[in-house]
């Protein structure tokens, strides 16, 4: 995959994000956690759900490592 790749700080082993869609994201998951594919894409889906959810009601997301998600005043007004 040709993207740009960060890492993020963990006590495990070392992660390299990109630019992942969800699918990869899920599949990633399930390969780190030894967990199902389906269980893995169902806890991305709850996780993007939530994030979603929270941004529409105004509210910021922070992903420790990664930053602070918040929506702009403009784009709040917008709904």
């Amino acid at each position: 995959m040709d993207c740009q790749k960060w890492e993020v700080p963990t006590r495990g082993p070392k992660l390299v994000w990109g630019n992942m869609k969800q699918i990869e994201l899920a599949r990633e998951l399930a390969r780190e956690a030894r967990l199902p594919a389906a269980v893995a894409q169902d806890r991305v889906d709850e996780l993007v759900h939530h994030i979603v959810r929270r941004l529409r009601r105004g509210r910021p997301v922070e992903l420790p490592g990664l930053g602070k998600l918040v929506v702009s005043a403009g784009l709040r007004k917008r709904r």
